[in-house]
């Protein structure tokens, strides 16, 4: 009896460490996602292993799946009697402040505090985190309204977008990461400059003339006067792809062309440490300063902000960082130096805000800066808000965010995008005076004749002009939008699948509360559920083929449905703002497992789900249209009628009936017709 339960231990032991390595191994890649979802599998065999709960709670935290982390980190809390990881009330506090759950958030911190006695900064962040909670339940409805606005596809994408500012000419810049090969099976994702036509509706590589294409390059910034342009190279580790070690670069920006970019001296770029998101300013005696975010030593915490006054000849003062009242334990983000009044806006995770980071501002003030205040909760959300600018002629203000409503792939609070405001007033902006004498300096290192390497001072002129890559021009409106209808129309029909029952299964109503992404989110974790129960019983050749058709399912059925619905509601959109009517028709479908009734009813919940996807879409955009009825919503339910005549429909026989991809595929609602005005 002894060996019979020490070898299933053995097996336990080995299977849940492969789990683990295989995420593990992902997770060093930067790839939270399938880190997630190796440890989420290795989960399902098995469900107690404390070590792989504590590590997909961390995955999920990792690439922004706030609701899911706090979800796994309660479990997590719940099943760890012997407190091996301690740390997990803390980012289950952590998780809770993002999702704007304050008061819960609050007694986390407080539970975490109580057990933790180790000083540092989790305690500390804890009791700031308390105070923070505190703060934003008392000021969230302190706030002015504002009409903050998503910019679309042709800047944000599901990935990330960070960093706007505009050029000389008005055009929105910005980074992104995006797939730069041009080939979808040999995906090359790398961070680039971007920019957008004047609609937002396209936007295209930003060449900076950069010496290493291979590196990521991001966070530009103009000089106050237009003529040096500022900009990050970060180097990809190929051990560990989520660290980056950056260097800030200049190069001269004439009209149409920029030189080849220098990177500024160890002044700047101090050896082995990290300098990014350059931003100049101009200060009240006349100085260009240079603004950056950098991890060296002598900081507060994790990331500082640092400034450096920029010399008549071009070089650089050693930085001074901005003290105690801007920098803290934690991270500060994206400065942006406001020369017109004098204002330094910053993103920070410590001071009191009502999410992760929020965008604040100071002021220079006897030497040091003013207490940061918060932007309020018109601009600020429980996610993430960063990379805030203000147009030349303050028009418009723009900011970088992962909240809700922003474009995504797995995660609803997953990606950055850019979002905008407007602020009601306008100035006048000197127009840019081009001279051909303005030039850059750096340190490069040289050879001697005798072997040595010394560092000398050189000037670069602006002698090197590539053309620069510029957007399309404008497309006309109309033109523009005939091409959504005609790819929207393309699209039909819109096929999303179910599972069996689903969703609120077992009752005659017909209708629900559940989202459709809900649905769909749940339905996916069943996966390796559906290829258990449909291989069952099969010869091993015939499991490989069985597994392969329920893959086939999940891939091309219901993740592709799922990501056909995500392009159709931007199109949507699109074209509702142009100041057209839409009729949509809906059917919704049932494999024949159930009587007629039941499967009538079941069909309009399952409608009901994908009505309440477009009533939450992006934050409820979509329900100024549906209330003036310029989207209407039609929808009939079809039950098993159109149901293929080979589906078991035996409640015996649950391999062929609700598993067998030929009855999944049965389960569905469609979006068959759009019928625009």
């Amino acid at each position: 009896m002894g060996i019979f339960f020490c070898i299933p231990s053995f097996v336990y032991a080995q299977t849940a460490k492969q789990y683990i390595a295989f995420g593990d191994e992902a997770k060093k890649k930067g790839d939270d996602y399938n880190a997630a979802e190796y440890y989420r599998q290795g989960l399902e065999k098995f469900e107690f292993n404390i070590e792989l709960e504590f590590k997909y709670a961390e995955a999920l935290r990792g690439f922004n799946d706030y609701k899911n982390a706090s979800e796994a980190y309660k479990k997590l809390i719940q099943d760890d009697v012997t407190h091996q990881y301690p740390l997990a009330t803390f980012w289950y506090g952590i998780m809770l402040h993002y999702l704007g759950r304050y008061e819960t958030a609050v007694a986390q911190f407080k539970k975490f505090r109580t057990k933790y006695t180790e000083k540092g900064y989790y305690r500390d962040k804890a009791q700031q985190e308390i105070e923070s909670c505190s703060w934003a339940i008392a000021n969230i409805k302190d706030s002015t309204t504002l009409r903050i606005i998503h910019l679309p596809e042709g800047v944000n994408t599901a990935f990330s977008e960070t960093n706007p500012f505009l050029d000389p000419d008005g055009q929105l810049l910005f980074s992104s990461i995006r797939n730069i090969s041009g080939n979808k099976k040999k995906q090359k994702f790398l961070t680039r400059i971007y920019q957008a036509d004047s609609t937002y509706k396209t936007s295209k590589i930003f060449s900076v003339n950069a010496p290493d294409q291979s590196f990521h390059i991001a966070n530009g910034a103009y000089s106050p006067d237009m003529k040096r342009f500022y900009f990050t190279m970060c180097e990809p580790d190929e051990e560990n792809r989520s660290t980056l070690r950056c260097d800030i670069y200049v190069s001269n920006a004439g009209k149409d062309s920029f030189s080849a970019a220098l990177k500024l001296d160890a002044t700047i770029n101090a050896p082995h440490t990290t300098s990014t998101q350059p931003n100049v300013g101009t200060n009240d005696k006349g100085e260009e300063v240079l603004y950056f975010v950098s991890d060296r030593p002598g900081g507060y915490g994790k990331t500082d902000i640092w400034m450096s006054r920029i010399q008549k000849d071009n070089t650089y003062q050693e930085p001074v960082n901005l003290g105690a009242n801007i920098n803290s334990q934690d991270e500060e983000f994206s400065p942006c130096y406001d020369s017109h009044d004098q204002q330094l806006y910053f993103a920070s995770n410590w001071h009191y805000g009502f999410g992760g980071l929020d965008i604040f501002q100071s002021a220079p003030q006897n030497g040091s800066w003013s207490i940061p205040k918060n932007l309020g909760h018109s601009v600020n959300s429980s996610q993430n808000d960063f990379y805030f600018y203000k147009s030349p002629d303050r028009s418009k203000n723009y900011f970088a965010s992962n909240r809700k409503g922003s474009f995504y792939i797995k995660s609803e609070t997953c990606c950055n995008d850019i979002w905008m405001y407007e602020t009601g007033m306008k100035i006048e902006v000197p127009k840019r005076i081009d001279t051909p004498e303005h030039q850059i300096t750096a340190e490069v290192k040289i050879d001697t004749p005798d072997k040595k390497t010394v560092v000398v001072q050189v000037v670069q002129r602006d002698t090197v002009t590539p053309p620069l890559v510029t957007a399309k021009t404008d497309t006309p409106t109309k033109v523009w939008i005939d091409k959504n209808i005609t790819k929207i129309k393309q699209q039909l029909p819109v096929t999303l699948y179910f599972h069996n029952d689903e969703p609120e299964c077992c009752n005659l109503r017909d209708t629900t509360t559940l989202n459709y992404i809900y649905t769909y989110q749940q339905y996916w974790r069943l996966l390796d559920k559906y290829k258990k129960e449909f291989d069952k019983g099969l010869a091993p050749d015939q499991k490989t083929v069985a597994d392969q058709e329920v893959f086939n399912l999940f891939s091309d059925k219901v993740e592709k449905g799922y990501y056909n619905l995500i392009q159709f509601s931007a199109q949507l959109l699109d074209i509702l703002q142009s100041g057209r009517k839409i009729e949509i028709t809906i059917q919704g479908y049932c494999s024949p497992l159930n009587y007629s009734e039941y499967n009538i009813q079941l069909g309009y919940r399952r409608i009901a789900s994908l009505r309440n996807y477009f009533y939450h879409y992006r934050t409820g955009i979509l329900m100024q249209y549906i209330d003036s009825g310029k989207l209407v919503l039609k929808n009939e339910s079809l039950g098993k009628e159109r149901a293929a005549k080979n589906v078991s429909d035996s409640h015996e026989d649950t391999r062929n009936s609700v598993y067998n991809p030929a009855a999944a595929v049965e389960r569905k609602v469609e979006i068959i017709s759009v019928e625009i005005q």
